[in-house]
């Protein structure tokens, strides 16, 4: 604009030198257009400029529009455990931990979050959940599942026996419209050749009273208690127990092996011996 200008002041001044007569109303006429062309040049380069940063405006507008609505639609990936693979431990996005066993699988739910924090589990995990009464965290396992608030627990769904077993808080199973409710270091089993099982974790003391109760029936009680079988020799069977005590498998175990001088062989976490 300043160079404008310039030029026609100089186209002024070189008139004046020259001696051309202009009156004084030209002279007015001559400055007013000047000074409009000057006001039309400034505001077409306002206009530009404007326009030079108003344009790229809007599209950053309308690609910000266009991420956050594919961030809407995004959907939760899916996370597995591939076959022949050790443990391994996942942090979901409400910050609860799954640790998965090989040749398992865990989905969340597309909306996983938003009302409640849906899973879906094939084979053995264990979570850890973060705390979130409003959202409840529910573990949908073929055909039982698993609802909890907050809490430590272990499903297990990798043979027919299928098993949840609870550390911390408190959780709800729902078994084709039963519900089950565990406390801490208590367990629940299903099968399809037995009931639904609820029992204690074989670490927790528990106390018995046996009043001139025959040794299978001691042994059934024991059993239901802790969710194990229990095999012993065929000719006590009918003896009688008698007493009141208290304590976890191993300990009640010891208590009833001593008048008849057995002892106690874990084959596994469910079989047991006693010969």
């Amino acid at each position: 604009m300043k160079d404008e200008q310039k030029h026609f002041e100089k186209i002024w001044k070189t008139v004046s030198e020259e001696k051309q007569e202009i009156d004084s109303v030209t002279d007015s006429r001559i400055w007013r257009g000047i000074e409009s062309r000057i006001k039309r040049t400034h505001r077409q380069k306002f206009y530009w400029i404007a326009a030079a940063v108003l344009v790229p405006l809007f599209g950053i507008m309308f690609f910000y529009k266009d991420f956050a609505l594919n961030e809407t639609k995004k959907v939760v990936p899916e996370i597995t455990m591939q076959t022949n693979e050790v443990p391994k431990t996942f942090r979901l996005p409400d910050n609860s931990m799954i640790t998965l066993e090989p040749h398992s699988k865990l989905s969340l739910d597309k909306d996983f979050g938003k009302k409640y924090r849906n899973v879906t589990l094939e084979g053995k995990g264990f979570f850890s959940v973060e705390k979130d009464k409003s959202k409840p965290f529910i573990v949908n396992a073929g055909d039982f599942n698993v609802e909890v608030l907050g809490t430590k627990f272990l499903v297990d769904q990798t043979t027919e026996e299928k098993k949840v077993q609870l550390l911390e808080g408190k959780v709800k199973i729902n078994h084709n419209g039963k519900l089950t409710y565990l406390l801490p270091h208590e367990n629940w089993s299903t099968s399809p050749t037995s009931s639904d099982l609820h029992y204690y974790a074989t670490s927790v003391a528990r106390p018995f009273t046996f009043e001139n109760a025959t040794f299978e029936d001691a042994i059934n009680v024991i059993e239901n208690t802790y969710g194990v079988e229990i095999k012993y020799p065929n000719t006590i069977a009918k003896n009688q127990v008698s007493g009141s005590f208290s304590g976890n498998l191993n300990e009640i175990l010891s208590i009833i092996n001593y008048p008849f001088n057995l002892k106690t062989t874990f084959k596994n976490e469910t079989e047991i011996i006693l010969d």
